[in-house]
């Protein structure tokens, strides 16, 4: 009957339990405001698996798939989920009775009997009966957490995908560079040789001469610094994918376009890529296991209250087998802990306001990151479009210099600023190929599908 008074008093308590904070839903968007976003089909989820097939290279492909098997980072997220189904295991684990048993058996000289068999075997059991959900949030934050891993390994496969891709782009228009550098270093140096012949005939002096080797050594120069881009580019997909260096080099030793260049970009509605994104997922999570954790501090406050007992068979030489057992209820309550349970709840109640302003922020940065790479692809494709003009320009050019000073109506720096601007053209035109691509890439990658 002493039990009552307790047990009454601790659910009356349990009417003041808090549940947690005030938090509203975070807003979020309607459409699409990024130049151009109106001009771009949207598509389902499904439509996006796999979206780097779509740039139609086998090598990217075959890259893409060493990584999705063999990469450190992968394998590491993926140690981390199993990690923390561990632990999650252990926290189901307190909502269980918990049941132990020991046995011991001895022989020894009592010094009054002789030697005699001492024995002993027991059966102890305690069950803390979680009546203010304390274990149940520790469960529930223990959840929250492998669900934030589990986001996190998605959006690390996602970023490793994005980044071989990129990386493997930048690969190709390096190596593009390098063959346009070696194309026009050829045709420099016919104009070079062409134009010494004619120095020694005396119908070119010296000057011609001089600037036609500038240019040659001009574009010379370049050619081992694309060739050293290259290399890092490579260097780095290693680190990536999981491979060493030389592993790659029977993988890359081939020569190929920019790819996706000529891929056009697809859409989602707002709300379905904020509810597929990792990270945004994982915000979520980590809210609400913050959530979790602060009902577990306010528990605290409460009573523990404890079923145990024991059942167990001993015998000696002083005592017959005796059977001997206990069933027993306990609780234990703070009353005077001078703050420290409140101190706690303060720190967990802030975590908990931390916890959904990261998820605000979450939200905020991968709608700027869709927006972005929305207008990054429609400004570069302009800037590409304009870029591959000019090239044209520059290409017919050159073919108009080179006839007007073979009829003698112009002088050879003009033919050489036609070179020139030919090469700068080309240049610039890989670069933009690139960097369009790698805008397409920034996209799919933030649309949260792989």
């Amino acid at each position: 009957m002493k039990t009552f008074p307790l047990l009454a008093s601790t659910l009356l308590l349990s009417a003041c339990f808090m549940t947690g904070g005030d938090f509203q839903s975070p807003k979020n968007p309607q459409a699409w405001t990024a130049y151009e976003s109106s001009n771009i089909d949207m598509v389902e989820i499904q439509n996006l698996r796999a979206w780097w097939q779509v740039f139609d290279d086998a090598t990217l492909n075959e890259l893409i798939g060493i990584t999705l098997s063999e990469s450190p980072d992968r394998n590491i997220a993926e140690a981390r989920i199993i990690e923390a189904r561990g632990i999650r295991r252990t926290q189901r684990s307190f909502l269980f009775p918990q049941v132990g048993a020991s046995a011991s058996q001895s022989r020894e000289d009592t010094g009054f009997a002789g030697t005699d068999n001492f024995f002993d075997a027991r059966f102890d059991a305690s069950y803390e009966i979680d009546l203010f959900g304390k274990n149940r949030n520790n469960l529930n934050a223990a959840d929250e957490n492998l669900r934030v891993l589990e986001a996190s390994y998605h959006d690390t496969t996602l970023t490793l995908i994005a980044e071989v891709a990129r990386t493997y782009i930048e690969y190709r228009s390096f190596q593009k560079q390098v063959a346009i550098a070696e194309k026009n270093l050829d045709i420099q140096k016919q104009t070079l040789e062409l134009i010494r012949t004619q120095m020694e005939f005396g119908e070119a002096p010296q000057l011609d001469v001089e600037r036609a080797e500038n240019l040659v050594n001009t574009t010379q120069s370049s050619i081992p610094e694309f060739k050293r881009l290259a290399e890092n580019s490579r260097l780095s997909m290693s680190a990536l994918i999981g491979r060493l260096p030389e592993d790659l080099i029977p993988i890359l030793d081939n020569e190929a376009k920019i790819p996706g260049v000529d891929v056009k970009p697809v859409l989602m509605a707002p709300t379905s890529i904020l509810n597929i994104r990792p990270d945004v997922r994982a915000a979520i999570a980590t809210f609400n296991a913050s959530t979790s954790s602060a009902k577990v501090a306010t528990a605290e406050l409460f009573p523990t209250l404890t079923l145990s007992g024991f059942f167990g068979v001993s015998e000696s030489a002083f005592s017959a087998r005796e059977v001997i057992w206990n069933v027993a209820i306990g609780a234990a309550v703070a009353i005077l802990d001078f703050g420290r349970i409140e101190g706690q709840i303060d720190a967990a109640r802030a975590v908990e306001i931390q916890a959904y302003e990261q998820l605000r922020k979450t939200i905020l940065e991968a709608v700027t990151e869709v927006e972005t790479a929305l207008t990054d692809y429609a400004r570069i494709n302009q800037q590409r479009l304009s870029l591959q003009s000019a090239y044209d320009n520059a290409d017919r050019a050159l073919e108009l210099s080179q006839t007007l000073y073979r009829e003698g109506e112009i002088s050879f720096i003009d033919v050489l600023d036609a070179q020139r601007t030919v090469n700068e053209a080309d240049s610039a035109l890989v670069t933009a190929e690139a960097n369009q691509a790698q805008s397409l890439v920034r996209l799919y990658k933030s649309l949260g599908v792989y």
